[in-house]
């Protein structure tokens, strides 16, 4: 919205409205109060090094995701992404995705686009255990939502899945479907939510007394080819097991993938396909074909618009202890 439509709004002249935003000191108190009620509520902003200026908000939200392996976004984010540039747009805001190295040059790349001020905030998204990024807007004050959480989540905005009750509830399903045999299909735990799972998993484990020995685990990346890979060769190496839990929706394709490939060729040792549940993966009909149990707390694209009204919440001024929501897990789906 322009100053003119402000001034049209309130019936006031253009005149009238910009010197009410610039604090002349001509203008009434009570005109001015009603010039900034307006502008603040159509998205303006104090800028300047003294915050001095009232300036139209860029109506922008750039969410970050890390750029790893030869894959950006997985089913499951991409959903989300789109459930909220869905919902930012209804409020008036455009949504930009970018992707930024975990390496080296992480927290220079970021620094770059928060110095460039293109955005009126952030969506981080993966989030870590140690997140400078998080860090880095936490001094900085920019509003800012994450989709998962890091060891500093009581001092900003967040949304996350109950990943520990994830872990938890997959094992568990597992062995009362009789399974001993289980293994594990993780990803690095210096992200938070895989951190969760693999706690979960452990604690049930231990809650009715089954083994998990370190080679039932196996760390894949977010490279769906390299995850089909590691899995059809670690099912090769543990015929024993059968039933895999897998900590990301492209993890459990690969696995489901490898497993049916391995049940139809003569290496295969089993009488039946081994067993896979997916953790957050999307209960749509491609999991279902590949026989994928799916533990999924909320369907993406509602996850995706929960951040956007978040997002725009905290730009509002919300406090951050008024944005900090745990999913709970919600029905386990069964492949077919």
């Amino acid at each position: 919205m322009s100053i003119k439509e402000i001034a049209t709004q309130l019936e006031l002249s253009v005149s009238t409205v910009s010197r009410a935003l610039n604090d002349y000191p001509d203008i009434s108190p009570s005109t001015k109060k009603r010039v900034l009620k307006e502008a603040a509520r159509q998205g303006y902003q104090l800028k300047g090094p003294e915050m001095a200026h009232w300036v139209q908000a860029k109506r922008v939200i750039t969410a970050i995701i890390p750029c790893q392996d030869t894959q950006y976004l997985d089913p499951i984010l991409s959903k989300v992404l789109a459930g909220t540039r869905h919902a930012l747009q209804a409020a008036g805001y455009l949504l930009q995705v970018v992707a930024i190295d975990t390496g080296k040059q992480e927290l220079s790349e970021f620094e770059r686009l928060v110095k460039a001020g293109d955005q009126d905030g952030f969506l981080l998204l993966r989030t870590r255990v140690n997140d400078p990024k998080v860090h880095r807007l936490l001094k900085l004050n920019v509003p800012f939502v994450c989709y998962g959480r890091t060891e500093r989540a009581t001092q900003f905005a967040w949304l996350d899945l109950d990943n520990y009750q994830v872990g938890h509830l997959s094992l568990s399903r597992l062995n009362e479907q009789g399974h001993r045999k289980i293994g594990v299909v993780s990803v690095s735990d210096r992200y938070f939510f895989a951190q969760e799972r693999r706690r979960g998993i452990q604690d049930a484990a231990e809650q009715i007394g089954l083994s998990l020995a370190s080679e039932q685990w196996l760390e894949v990346g977010y490279d769906e080819e390299e995850s089909y890979l590691a899995c059809a060769e670690f099912l090769l190496q543990h015929p024993d097991i059968t039933a895999l839990i897998c900590l990301t929706s492209t993890s459990a394709r690969a696995a489901a993938l490898a497993a049916m490939r391995l049940h139809n060729t003569q290496l295969n040792e089993r009488d039946k396909p081994v067993c896979v549940i997916g953790c957050d993966t999307p209960t749509d009909e491609l999991t279902a074909s590949m026989g994928i149990t799916s533990i999924q707390q909320a369907p993406p694209a509602q996850i995706g618009e929960q951040l956007a009204q978040m997002m725009v919440a905290r730009i509002k001024g919300t406090p951050v202890k008024d944005l900090q929501v745990v999913l709970a897990p919600g029905v386990v789906s069964i492949g077919l």
